[in-house]
């Protein structure tokens, strides 16, 4: 009994050391007020809005432990938004969309200009009783190495540490934060709460259950659904430009990460514009117009066969694991399991981003394993919204689900 006791005595203190080390430092971004928020809800939501709030929210940049691509220790940022008093409700992360622009990352946020998918996010939720942290990822906020585009379940793991991190901040800071733990995310940020929520349902410790999730437009179906959509030719320049800029900065980890040279994946014109681009701290529009001008002189007729190398031309279509690039894809694949804990799928049914295909394969291969409509529904946006435009109303229908459960979006099948 001797032995077991401080058996037991040890596995507690190493868990309040490892969660208590995860936290590395926090500062204060800055207040807004709740007529700041409303305003700024007002604006994103239209007429899709949540409740008004009748709090100020706190923004909080916190640098906690986490583990990179090689499994080293590693400091990474995030943002953590609550409401003044308290967040009863409990816990929400919200994992973001793709961004290659640095001052972009969530914690970059202190309260003013413009920052749309953060200020959705703090609205939707810290408005009305929760907190809400939202995870910065490898590669972004104050980690400068590359980001790895798009490994849903690499990136996940930066949203299992910043829970014990945020946990642990509250503690600091004798502020209140109910049981309850929440997943969302959009786009990039959608595979990446899918990835999380598969990844917590192993996780024994109470601070890591989830009680509700729902992940929005994502490309779960990387390996599938996601690389034939990059494989389709529009015949038109945005698409192109669209298919080739998601193409980029997932070759442009594998350049940074694995040393793999660009131009292996691209003919040298638009190798060599790429990897200046990703060298000058790039921006979204930035790379998206360098992609546009560049294709442009190479008299590309916005065809994937004029600008990337046959060889990775031919993997892609074949889908194997034998390239890199390929095999990446196959493993963040993250629609094929089962979860146990109730979720929600919203995605667009116009979405020209990311295809509404993956969220009906992940719907159909967990009906498929069992999984009932107790666990598992979807909702679908009209055509009048489209990718870009789809995120306010999807964080409100994630805000309703999160609040009432399926009773509140009755919508949903």
């Amino acid at each position: 009994m001797k032995t077991l006791r401080l058996f037991l005595f040890t596995l507690v203190l190493f868990a309040v050391t490892v969660s208590g080390q995860a936290l590395v430092s926090s500062s204060l971004n800055g207040t807004m007020s709740a007529s700041e928020l409303n305003e700024r809800m007002a604006k994103a939501f239209g007429e899709s809005a949540p409740p008004s709030a009748s709090t100020d929210v706190e923004l909080h940049k916190i640098t906690y432990t986490s583990i990179d691509v090689n499994k080293k220790k590693v400091n990474l940022t995030g943002l953590v938004a609550w409401p003044v008093g308290g967040a009863p409700k409990g816990l929400v992360v919200y994992c973001h969309g793709t961004t290659v622009d640095r001052d972009r990352s969530p914690s970059r946020f202190k309260g003013k200009g413009e920052a749309p998918e953060t200020i959705e996010a703090i609205t939707a939720f810290a408005t009305g009783g929760y907190a809400v942290i939202l995870p910065d990822y490898l590669g972004l906020g104050d980690h400068k190495a590359a980001h790895p585009y798009p490994l849903s379940v690499v990136n996940a793991r930066s949203g299992v540490d910043m829970i014990s991190a945020a946990r642990a901040f509250s503690r600091q800071k004798n502020y209140p934060i109910g049981r309850e733990l929440y997943i969302t995310g959009y786009s990039e940020g959608g595979g990446v709460a899918m990835a999380l929520t598969r990844s917590l349902q192993s996780y024994m410790n109470e601070e890591y259950q989830v009680t509700r999730s729902a992940p929005a437009s994502g490309p779960y179906d990387l390996s599938g659904t996601t690389r034939e959509f990059m494989l389709q030719e529009t015949g038109e320049q945005t698409g192109f430009v669209l298919r080739l800029y998601l193409m980029s900065y997932a070759t442009n980890y594998l350049n940074k990460e694995k040393g793999i040279k660009l131009n292996t994946f691209y003919r040298p014109s638009l190798a060599n514009a790429l990897g200046l681009n990703y060298r000058l701290n790039p921006s979204d529009e930035g790379v998206i117009k360098n992609i546009g001008l560049t294709t442009t002189l190479m008299r590309s007729k916005n065809q994937l066969s004029n600008v990337l190398q046959p060889a990775f031309l031919r993997d892609m279509k074949a889908n194997r694991k034998s390239n890199p690039f390929v095999r990446m894809l196959h493993e963040n694949d993250v629609y094929d399991w089962a979860p146990t804990r109730p979720m929600l799928l919203i995605y667009v049914d116009k979405d020209f981003v990311v295809s509404p295909e993956n969220t009906e394969k992940a719907y159909r291969t967990m009906r498929a394993r069992g999984v009932t409509d107790q666990i598992l529904r979807k909702l679908m946006l009209p055509a009048s919204y489209d990718h870009l435009t789809g995120i306010p109303p999807a964080m409100a229908l994630a805000r309703a689900y999160f609040d009432g459960g399926f009773a509140a979006v009755p919508e949903a099948r």
